[in-house]
């Protein structure tokens, strides 16, 4: 992987992880509403699952029906919640990793077109007005120098790890 390629598999994480969380605070709303049905009911075998068909939650319903007591879907629900929080600190700490390399640069204007691109998701054009260049140059020259300063802090080894700062 080049140094490139792997800044533009941060430019969305912010999606990623907002997406996560989302779903993470969706199954929290839902839980005690499920916790109280399997209560009632001594589990949630039979309940109607309404999500449209083959979705993620339509999964995650069916799933929970089938389970018997209230500590089971209790369980079922902490796995899941653990999962998807394991995913976010997993790119936000990549996130870091692209932050903590920035930092180390020394040009200050490969830094800000690294931040603007690849951490902020700016388009070319809007990075050029604000940088007060061409957006052919900010595209085509000051980009490759930044993405070579860029790969030059990457491919560093750390002091704990001998090998190259790729965590993708």
């Amino acid at each position: 992987m080049t140094g490139e390629q792997f800044l533009n598999s941060i430019r969305y994480l912010d999606n990623e992880i907002n997406a996560l969380d989302y779903e993470r605070v969706r199954v929290m709303d839902q839980r005690q509403a499920l916790l109280d049905a399997a209560q009632t009911w001594g589990g949630l075998s039979g309940v109607c699952v309404q999500h449209s068909p083959g979705s993620r939650t339509e999964s995650i319903g069916v799933v929970l029906a089938m389970l018997k007591t209230p500590e089971e879907v209790a369980a079922k629900i902490n796995a899941y919640q653990e999962r998807i929080n394991k995913k976010i600190d997993r790119l936000i700490s990549k996130k870091h990793t692209v932050l903590n390399i920035i930092e180390k640069m020394q040009n200050t204007a490969h830094k800000s077109l690294i931040l603007y691109r690849y951490i902020n998701c700016l388009q070319w054009a809007t990075i050029a007005d604000l940088m007060g260049y061409e957006q052919s140059y900010v595209r085509d020259d000051l980009k490759i120098h930044a993405i070579h300063e860029f790969e030059s802090y990457w491919k560093l080894p750390t002091k704990t790890d001998n090998t190259k700062n790729d965590i993708s």
